[in-house]
Order: C-alpha cells, then sequence, then structure tokens
C-alpha cells in the first residue's frame, strides 16, 4: 500500500507534465508561424501598392498627354473655323464640304494614334466633313449627347462624351466636342474629335500581367470609357460598385489604393477580392483604375507562406512523435499498477451485473410470451382476414378469418403467392400495393377491390395494406374484409333513392308548372295572400326539384351510366355563356359577376352542357357566400402547354378548417344552418367533381393568402384541345400533374 501511494504521485504527474510541454512546443511553432505569415503577407502587400501606385500615375500621366493633345488639336481646329467661315451656319456647310478641309482633318487626325476621328457637324447634327472618308457620309448624329450638350449649352466649353458605338465602324468610341459658334453669337455647328478605345486597350493590354491585371478609363461620373480586359457590355455604363467608386465617391479621395470585394460590373455582379490604384486627373474629367487580383500580389506570399506552413506541421509532427513515446511508456508503467484493481472490481461488477440481467432476462421472457400470447390470440380470433406476406410476394401467414373468407386452408397457401386471391389478369396482393402511389408515398393503402375465393367465386373486398421491416426486409399485412353485405346494402339504397326520386320527379313537375302558371299570372290575378303562399310553395317545388335531380345524377355517376358527348369549344364563349345564365342570380343576391383573363385562343373538349352545370354550381355557391354589394370575379389563366386553369374567386369569409376535408363529400354542409340560410343539397360539389374528373379534368380550391381581401378561390384544371388532335385523343390525353 505504501509503495503504490509513494508510485502515483511520481508517474502520473509525469506524464501529464510532458504532454502540457509538448503543447505549449506545438502551440509556440504554430504562434510563430502564424506571426511569420501574417507579416509576411502586410509586407507582401504594402510592396504591391507601391507598384500598382506607380503603374496608375504612369498611366495617368500617359492619359493626361494624350488629353492635352486631343484638347490642343479641337481647340485650334475650333479657333480655325470660327476665324475664317463663322459668318452663318449655311456659310460653314458651304465652305467645311471640301476635299481640302477633309486633308486637313485627316492630316490632324494622323498626329495622335489615340484619334481616331475628327468630324464638324452642321446645326441639325449632319456630317458636314470627316477626317475618315470623302466626301462625308450622309447621316446625323443629332441623338448623340456631344451634339445635344453643345447645342443646348452656349458655355459648356469642352465636352467629354460617353462611350458610344460608331455609326460607321460598329466599334466602341468616346468624344471631345466644341461648339461653334457664329458672327452673331447663334450656334452654326460643332467639332468633334472621336478617341479609340481600342488604342487605351491595346495599351493597357501590356500591363495585363497574363490576365491578372485590369485597366480601366473612366469619366468622373463613373462611366466606362475605355477597359482591359476588354468589355463590350460595360462600355457607356456607370460603375456604382467598384474600387473607383468606393474611393472618388464614398472617401472623397482623387487618388489612392484599395483592397475591395465589392460586386464588379465588368464580371456580372460578382465579387472579387482585388487592389485597386486609382488616379483621378487633374486637369481632364477623368479617372484611371489600375488594378490586380489576389493571385497575382499574393503570389509571392502563398508559396513563401507554404513553405513556412510545411516546416512547422514538421516541427509539430516531430515533437507529437517524440512526445508520443515518452508518454506511452510512463502511462505504460502506471496501467501495470492499476490493473489488478482494476480487475478485482471489474469481477465484482460483473457478478451483480450477471445477476440483475438474470433477473431481467426471466422477467423479459414472461412478458414477451405473455405479448406472444397476446398477439397469436388476436391473429387467431380476429373478425377479419389477415394475410402476413414477404417481400417476394409469398404468403408467411394467415389466420382463420382468412382461410373462412378464401376457402384456401392454411397448409394450402403458406409459402406460395397469393397469385391465386386476385381473379384472372389482375396483380397480386404485392403488385397491386407496389403500383399504387399512395403506398410508395406512405407505406398504407386502403382500396376496395374485386378477389377471389378458392371456387372461382368473385367477391368485393376492402383491402388494408400496411407494409413494415423485420431483418431489414420489407413485409406486407394485409387485412382483408368481405364487403358483399355492404354492397348489397349500398345497391338497395341506390335503388330505392332512384325508384323514389323517379316517382316523384313527375307528379313534382306537374305541381311545379302548375304553381308556376298560377304565380305567372296565367289564372288571372290573384290575391296578395294567397300569391305569397303561392310564391313561397312554387321556390320550395322548384327547391324540390333541384334536390331530385342532384340524387339522379349521383346515382347516374355511382351507376357509371352518366353520358357525355364530348366537343371541341372556345372556352371564352363557355364562359361568357356561364356568366350571363348566372347573372339574374347573381343580381338576386346583390353581387355581380365579372370576367376578367379569358385565355381568348384556348379550346377544350368537353359535354357542353355538363361544363354549365359545374360553372352554374360554382358561380351560384360563390354569389351566395359573398356579401352584398361584392364582386364575383372568373379568370382562365394557362398553367402549362397542355392546361388550362378556370377559376371562380369569391369575397366570401372562406371555408372553416374543420369542414375543408368533407368539402366534396355528398351531402357535405359547413353548418347545419347552412341549408336553411343559403339554400342546397350539399351535393353540387361532389356531382361538380365527378363531372369534371369525366372530362380527364381537377376541381379544387385555396384559399387567399392577402388577409386584407378574404375569399375563396375554386379552380378547373383542363386539358387543352389542340390542332390536329382527335375528340378520343382529347378526353384521353391527360397530363400527368391531373390525379
Amino acid at each position: 500500500m505504501t509503495g503504490r501511494h509513494e508510485m502515483k504521485p511520481a508517474t502520473l504527474p509525469t506524464s501529464r507534465l510532458a504532454i502540457a510541454l509538448a503543447a505549449s512546443l506545438v502551440l509556440a511553432i504554430v504562434i510563430g508561424a502564424a506571426t511569420a505569415v501574417w507579416m509576411l503577407r502586410i509586407q507582401e502587400t504594402g510592396k504591391w501598392e507601391k507598384q500598382t501606385e506607380t503603374f496608375s500615375i504612369v498611366l495617368a500621366e500617359t492619359v493626361s498627354q494624350q488629353m492635352d493633345f486631343a484638347y490642343t488639336a479641337l481647340d485650334s481646329i475650333s479657333e480655325r473655323i470660327q476665324d475664317r467661315w463663322s459668318v452663318s451656319a449655311e456659310y460653314l456647310v458651304g465652305k467645311l464640304s471640301t476635299h481640302d478641309f477633309h486633308q486637313f482633318l485627316r492630316e490632324k487626325a494622323a498626329l495622335s494614334p489615340a484619334v481616331e476621328v475628327i468630324s464638324v457637324l452642321d446645326v441639325n447634327g449632319n456630317v458636314i466633313n470627316t477626317s475618315r472618308n470623302f466626301p462625308a457620309p450622309t447621316y446625323s448624329l443629332a441623338d448623340r449627347d456631344y451634339f445635344m450638350m453643345q447645342r443646348d449649352n452656349p458655355v459648356q466649353g469642352i465636352f467629354l462624351s460617353s462611350s458610344v458605338r460608331s455609326k460607321t465602324t460598329g466599334k466602341w468610341m468616346f468624344f471631345l466636342s466644341h461648339r461653334l459658334t457664329g458672327s452673331d453669337g447663334e450656334f452654326i455647328g460643332v467639332v468633334i474629335l472621336g478617341m479609340s478605345p481600342s488604342f487605351y486597350s491595346q495599351f493597357y493590354e501590356k500591363l495585363s500581367a497574363d490576365g491578372h491585371a485590369s485597366i480601366g478609363l473612366l469619366r468622373n461620373d463613373f462611366t466606362y470609357l475605355a477597359r482591359w480586359p476588354e468589355r463590350g457590355e460595360v462600355m457607356g455604363s456607370k460603375n456604382f460598385t467598384g474600387s473607383t467608386y468606393e474611393m472618388v465617391h464614398k472617401q472623397n479621395k482623387k487618388s489612392g489604393v484599395i483592397i475591395s470585394n465589392t460586386p464588379r460590373i465588368a464580371e456580372g455582379g460578382k465579387p472579387i477580392t482585388r487592389m485597386a490604384a486609382i488616379q483621378s486627373l487633374e486637369k481632364y474629367p477623368l479617372i484611371i483604375n489600375f488594378s490586380v487580383d489576389e493571385d497575382l500580389y499574393l503570389a509571392d506570399w502563398r508559396k513563401i507562406s507554404t513553405g513556412i506552413v510545411v516546416i512547422a506541421m514538421s516541427g509539430i509532427l516531430a515533437i507529437v512523435a517524440a512526445f508520443s513515446v515518452l508518454v506511452n511508456l510512463l502511462e505504460r508503467r502506471e496501467q501495470d499498477l492499476a490493473v489488478t484493481t482494476e480487475l478485482k472490481q471489474q469481477a465484482e461488477v460483473i457478478n451483480r451485473n450477471q445477476a440483475h440481467l438474470l433477473k431481467n432476462l426471466t422477467e423479459q421472457q414472461i412478458a414477451l410470451k405473455d405479448s406472444s400470447d397476446r398477439l397469436q390470440a388476436i391473429f387467431q380470433n380476429a373478425a377479419d382476414g389477415i394475410i402476413m406476406v414477404d417481400d417476394t410476394g409469398k404468403i408467411e401467414a394467415l389466420n382463420p378469418a382468412a382461410v373462412a373468407i378464401y376457402g384456401h386452408p392454411a397448409n394450402e397457401v403458406v409459402g406460395k403467392n397469393g397469385k391465386f386471391f386476385s381473379p384472372p389478369g389482375q396483380p397480386d396482393l404485392l403488385s397491386l400495393a407496389m403500383s399504387r402511389r399512395e403506398f410508395l408515398e406512405t407505406g398504407c393503402l386502403r382500396t376496395e377491390t374485386e378477389r377471389m375465393r378458392k371456387d372461382g367465386s368473385l367477391f368485393p373486398a376492402e383491402l388494408a395494406i400496411t407494409e413494415y421491416y423485420h431483418g431489414g426486409r420489407r413485409k406486407l399485412i394485409v387485412i382483408v374484409r368481405d364487403i358483399s353485405e355492404r354492397r348489397r346494402m349500398e345497391r338497395m339504397k341506390s335503388e330505392f333513392i332512384s325508384t323514389v326520386s323517379h316517382e316523384l320527379r313527375t307528379p313534382l313537375t306537374a305541381i311545379r308548372g302548375a304553381l308556376g302558371l298560377v304565380v305567372g299570372g296565367a289564372m288571372g290575378l290573384v290575391p296578395e295572400k294567397i300569391a305569397a303562399l303561392l310564391g313561397m310553395a312554387h321556390k320550395n317545388s322548384e327547391s324540390l326539384t333541384r334536390l331530385i335531380n342532384d340524387l339522379l345524377d349521383i346515382q347516374k355517376i355511382e351507376a357509371g351510366k352518366m353520358d357525355f358527348v364530348f366537343e371541341s369549344l372556345s372556352l371564352q364563349s363557355l364562359l361568357q355563356t356561364a356568366v350571363n345564365n348566372t347573372q339574374g342570380f347573381a343580381q338576386s343576391m346583390e353581387t355581380e359577376i365579372v370576367l376578367g383573363n379569358l385565355a381568348e385562343s384556348a379550346v377544350v373538349m368537353v359535354d357542353a352542357g355538363r361544363f354549365q352545370q359545374v360553372m352554374a354550381n360554382l358561380l351560384s355557391n360563390a354569389c351566395k357566400y359573398s356579401p352584398e354589394g361584392a364582386q364575383v370575379r372568373v379568370l382562365a389563366i394557362a398553367r402549362d402547354d397542355n392546361m388550362i386553369r378556370i377559376e371562380v374567386i369569391d369575397q366570401g369569409s372562406g371555408i372553416p378548417e374543420n369542414f375543408r376535408e368533407r368539402l366534396f363529400q355528398k351531402f357535405s354542409q359547413a353548418d347545419s344552418s347552412d341549408t336553411r340560410a343559403k339554400g342546397g343539397t350539399g351535393l353540387g360539389l361532389a356531382i361538380s367533381q365527378a363531372i369534371i374528373r369525366q372530362m380527364h379534368g381537377d376541381i379544387g380550391y385555396y384559399m387567399s393568402e392577402d388577409t386584407s381581401q378574404p375569399g375563396t378561390h375554386f379552380y378547373i384544371d383542363l386539358p387543352l384541345h389542340k390542332e390536329g388532335m382527335t375528340g378520343l385523343e382529347a378526353i384521353t390525353a391527360k397530363p400527368d400533374h391531373v390525379l
């Protein structure tokens, strides 16, 4: 015990001390390397700032010299013209339209490679003479800014224009212009001197450093006059995002060096970090921008920094390796002393854990047996048939209820494919599930279909298919319910409703007709008190007739006996007819139906009568649920090349959230009071949905997103009928997005 207590203080602190010492050395190397890299970056950046500033000064001096010549040449030409020929505008045109004056302009332009052309314009902007060719071309420059500026500003002086494309060569140019004044002070013309950005681009290209540098010549309003690399899309445009604007406008400096990553107009607005040296010319409204990218001015720094990092990492690895060996030796001694004590403690823990595990195992086995017995009891005694299918479609198990439904003993079907449960030509259980989108998206499927018993007889079945995974493999649980009795009761109910509806419609038609004649005055004047009662009776007979017609339509739809006559019709005409037919009802509800965008060229293949039935239902509902004085809007919007969407938009309070799932179900009303307050049977939307689906379309709704203008958008999506498509193709060509 004494020896053990003496060794721990000697070994444990030593290993920790070694680790701390190694960490200190590593930290010192990292800090030293980082400091060296950072200082080197500062030095390299400072060096390049001086170089770029020098380049920008040289460029500024060069441009200033060229501008000195251009301004001097323009002044001398203007003075010569005004001294000799400034009598009037007509006199000027006559005297300057000579070959000698063309030669004079040509000699002036040849004195500087930066000068592209020198021209004289008359008071209308037409070219009188030019240095480029003789005779002068017949075109007008009255729309150019340099002409308008001199024409409209008598005290303008020499004006430096923006870059424009030459009407003669199509190349980019910028111009210096000088006003010509007659002997009476009137405007008689303009002298212009065109500078070629291409000259500056070729000059700048020599300083481009293999594409890592860019040079721009800008007017003092930040308009590009010349640039390398050349970018035609930025010539003549103003750059309010670059480094030039940042320094001259925001920092209010005439020159200097700036490093920024502002969006660059020449790079499509992409932010790129660059070092830019800016020089504003003192005598002229020009700015020089010489900039280089990080790849150039940090190239040497990156190479040296890489070497520093490699050396630092090598030193760190060497320290880590050496101290790892030392720490391992120290820790091994410590571990050897602790092994015996740990083994004893672990043995005690293991003994306790084994006893605890044995107790838990016994309890879990009992619980597992109870759970298995319960599941087996449920499986064996369930009223519905239960079938378990593996990922290949083979039957793994079925309960007695499934045996009773299908008539197949369990020993005949277990281990075999369940295709003999399906009528000939229909898929087995696994294929049926995998063919449905609902199952692929949710792993569950509820459907009604026909199944086949052992004796070959078919029966209607309700299937609930759910997937689960066991051992990493997909398996299915299929719950089967024979719904023959339910179908029989539904047929009885349908036959009863159909019979009652037909039997009621005949006498009701006579009653409604008779009441209509009386109310309409066919039988003479009716006393006021009796007229009110007759009007109430006639109104209710109309409502009862609509109810019976809706019931009969539902029966026809469910029986698949509703007839459709499809025609290729103009959607605009259909919607106009629907609005006209419903406008009287809208007025009775103190609302107005307004047609909006109708997609005038759209053609659809529909049954006109059934389509009008759907539109009448949607429009009457919109009028019922809109406040007095509101508008119901009807729009037609093309969704794509194949589909057209019709929208009916009301200004009502919207559909209650708890009713939205039942909106298209039969006999659905948002509130029991709706039937009395608004009228209706709750069948209209169910019938409309069935009709639109027969037309290979879809019907739905969504709520207005604008809370200040609440309302509901009911829409109908229909396939467009294209030229050359037959009627059968039109009604069967259903786009993928229509479900």
